[in-house]
């Protein structure tokens, strides 16, 4: 038994946040069916989004059906209406005003299915000034605020990748917007629509500094504040070999701890330093020290030592950390084309209903034929339905 068996999810999420959100459902059992649109996929950078393996290796399809529909088609519309007469949650990733323009918001479908949990993922959001504005998880961070705290102190602010606004904003808060909704439907046997902004998820994911902000009025800059290399107790250092190394000393012991193992012990007093000066005087006292051994020298020294400290890793020596393999955060799957496939394993770990790949990634309408006569189309229809470009 999987959380969410008989859950039937539309994912209509051409890019990866959504998708992702949409991913989690899946692997706990839901029954998700991409819904893509005809032509090509969305092309990422030096990737075939569209063949197979692409699909195959990419995490946010797996678990998942694709049906290739046509919603300027009236016929292709009256396929989704009658997808979304069974399904239990939708989730789309449209400019707002688009799913109105296109006969498939949530009114619309609310109509056929009063028990859908329809999902909108959008920027700014389905209100207010900048609701219609496109942009991208560099934007949302950036008018959030995030973006001025990456960095170092007196430098430019830096590009986070896609984790915010995109992967932890959209994507995840997509699965605590549905979840809630579905248990409110088990008492209320309603559905909702769930409204996701990707900037009101990167400011929820700031609780922490706007708190703090908040109760005192100070602005917090990157370099300055505990999380942001303000501390030397919580910072990066340069190894000998020019790879770096974390400190994350918060606990007073913990900072004691490590004074100790690098014979440093008048340094404990000095954990918060009280001046800027002094906080820079202690840094730089503890970059020197970091400089006498290579990163995984450090490493493997720290490791009995009870303190806080990690090695920063690139992502081929993440993959053959002894942690992250214990925890099957690398799973492989075998696929009958093309071999055995690596996948990023379930951070989500439960107890008695764990997560599961059932399926790999397909590429855009794989199942279109076989969800179609699952509706029940005959196989007359379906042809027609191809010809007059309804679906692909």
């Amino acid at each position: 038994m999987l959380a969410l068996d008989s859950i039937i999810v539309l994912d209509l999420n051409r890019g990866y946040p959504g998708a992702f959100g949409a991913m989690f459902l899946g692997d706990f059992g839901a029954q998700v069916i991409r819904v893509d649109p005809p032509g090509p996929p969305i092309p990422l950078p030096d990737m075939d989004t569209g063949s197979e393996r692409f699909n195959a290796y990419y995490a946010p399809n797996r678990n998942k059906t694709s049906i290739i529909i046509n919603l300027k088609s009236a016929e292709g519309r009256e396929i989704l209406y009658k997808l979304a007469r069974r399904a239990d949650v939708l989730i789309e990733g449209f400019r707002p005003g688009v799913p109105k323009r296109l006969q498939i918001d949530y009114e619309t479908l609310k109509s056929l299915n009063p028990r859908l949990i329809y999902c909108s993922a959008s920027g700014y959001g389905q209100d207010g000034p900048y609701a219609a504005t496109p942009g991208h998880d560099m934007n949302y961070c950036a008018i959030s605020g995030a973006l001025s705290l990456i960095g170092p102190r007196d430098g430019p602010p830096y590009l986070a990748s896609n984790f915010l606004a995109d992967m932890a904003g959209a994507g995840l808060h997509t699965v605590i917007g549905v979840l809630i909704a579905l248990l409110a439907r088990e008492k209320t046997g309603k559905g909702q629509f769930v409204d996701i902004s990707y900037t009101d998820a990167v400011l929820s994911l700031m609780t922490p500094d706007i708190s703090y902000y908040f109760m005192n009025g100070k602005v917090p800059r990157r370099g300055e504040t505990f999380t942001t290399g303000g501390a030397p107790w919580g910072n990066v250092y340069r190894c000998k070999d020019d790879e770096y190394i974390t400190l994350g000393c918060t606990e007073t012991h913990l900072w004691a701890n490590l004074c100790r193992a690098i014979e440093k012990e008048d340094l404990i007093p000095r954990q918060n330093p009280a001046t800027p000066a002094e906080r820079d005087a202690v840094i730089a006292e503890l970059a020197d020290v970091f400089l006498r051994k290579t990163r995984d020298e450090w490493f493997e020294f720290f490791k009995d030592k009870d303190t806080c400290v990690a090695p920063v890793y690139y992502l081929n020596e993440t993959f053959s950390d002894p942690q992250i393999l214990h925890r099957k955060m690398m799973i492989e799957l075998v696929d009958p084309k093309l071999g055995k496939v690596k996948q990023i394993g379930m951070p989500i770990k439960l107890s008695e209903t764990p997560g599961q790949i059932r399926t790999l990634g397909v590429p855009q309408g794989a199942n279109t034929d076989s969800i179609l006569t699952d509706l029940g189309y005959t196989s007359k229809e379906i042809s027609l339905l191809r010809n007059n470009g309804a679906i692909a």
